[in-house]
């Protein structure tokens, strides 16, 4: 069970090791059975892999959940193992699922199949006016979203509305951008996407949510970028791509915009571009590569501007990362619904006051003091704008 449990979490037996406070070899001997830990021991291992200390005692590791086959990526970053940061939120986005349904079922209430699909002979364009149709969206509260800059919000709330929890991963260490911007567990009841809350911009924190929503529709749990990974997995990430941009920018609304209606290509200055594409609420990337699908700019042209916005990404990423770090003036309420989403944090709440869990649950389910509840309940319930 001990290295059961390693495994799944992703911990060296070096870092393992120094959590409990003993040599490798120590550790190494409590895997093999040959030496036992004392419980102050385990309960740092416990902590260290984020399992409850119960686990140790099981007869034999549990059923597992199906690890994501891959993830989306930035673009040139190889491959390789996975963080126990990342393997810490794919086992928490697991349980928080599987939780769900058992909440849904003490509450008596029939989970909604997740009955839209889509498969890689479809036209991207006709899955992306679907995704419009399938979440109620509209041009003009998209546009309203956007110049209220919680586009990002809009669109998650969309998505929870039709039994998708959207969860945001974060913690105190939180998952590198490089290894994960998003991934998604494609179920046919309660479907999970997660967004890495490292990524603080609205119009690419959308873009990946669309994105990994378009796996879900193909029921397949998110998997490389077109960058790396075999032709059908490439073929996959392109479609997905397509799909995204298509929810989000669709034809009509794009040419609704008077600099963008006029045929045939043409170059575009950069705050141009940042100006229309805030307008919808898309960054200036995700804006650039739809005009050229429209034939309103050229491959050649994106291309060159592609690597100044990686240059930028990139500056912008070393500053935050050398800028002394200074509290988050963000009330905890606010992060953990923001972490949870609203779908998770109502059901929660809503299985509380049916008398279905205590409160010592909610705590423990939401992550949560009890003195923060109040407020979480206030965030939580607080209609859209």
């Amino acid at each position: 069970m001990l290295g059961w449990a390693r495994d799944r979490a992703k911990v060296t037996v070096e870092d393992a090791a120094k959590a409990a406070n003993v040599a490798p070899e120590t550790l190494k001997a409590w895997e093999s059975g040959d030496q036992t830990p004392t419980i102050s021991q385990l309960r740092n291992l416990a902590e260290k892999y984020h399992f409850p200390l119960a686990v140790f005692y099981l007869p034999k590791p549990p059923a597992d959940f199906a690890p994501l086959r891959d993830f989306r990526r930035l673009p040139d970053v190889a491959n390789r193992t996975i963080s126990a940061e990342l393997a810490r939120q794919i086992r928490s986005a697991h349980e928080r699922r599987e939780l769900a349904l058992e909440l849904h079922e003490d509450l008596n209430e029939p989970v909604r199949p997740f009955r839209t699909k889509a498969n890689l002979a479809d036209s991207p364009e006709t899955v992306g006016e679907e995704v419009r149709r399938f979440l109620g969206v509209s041009d003009a509260d998209q546009r309203r979203a956007a110049k209220e800059d919680r586009a990002f919000d809009f669109w998650r709330r969309k998505l929870e509305e039709r039994d998708v929890l959207v969860f945001v991963a974060s913690g105190t260490q939180g998952v590198d951008l490089n290894e994960m911007r998003g991934f998604s567990i494609a179920r046919n009841q309660i479907p999970v996407i997660v967004i890495n809350g490292r990524d603080y911009s609205q119009g690419g924190k959308c873009y990946t949510l669309l994105h990994e929503l378009a796996h879900v529709l193909l029921g397949e749990s998110a998997l490389t970028n077109g960058d790396g990974g075999t032709g059908e997995e490439q073929r996959i990430e392109r479609f997905c791509d397509a799909v995204a941009a298509a929810a989000l920018m669709p034809r009509d609304l794009m040419l609704s915009i008077p600099q963008v209606k006029p045929a045939g290509e043409r170059k575009w200055d950069d705050e141009e571009l940042r100006r229309l594409a805030s307008g919808i609420g898309v960054s200036r990337e995700a804006f650039l590569l739809r005009l050229v699908t429209l034939r309103r700019a050229s491959w050649e042209f994106y291309k060159a501007r592609r690597r100044k916005f990686q240059d930028e990404y990139e500056a912008t990423a070393a500053l935050k990362a050398a800028a002394p770090k200074k509290p988050i003036a963000i009330k905890r309420p606010i992060l953990l619904m923001s972490w949870n989403g609203r779908g998770f944090t109502r059901l929660v709440l809503r299985s509380y006051y049916d008398q279905r869990i205590t409160l010592n649950d909610v705590s423990s389910y939401l992550g949560a003091k009890v003195k923060h509840i109040p407020a979480l309940e206030r965030a939580t319930f607080q209609p859209a704008e």
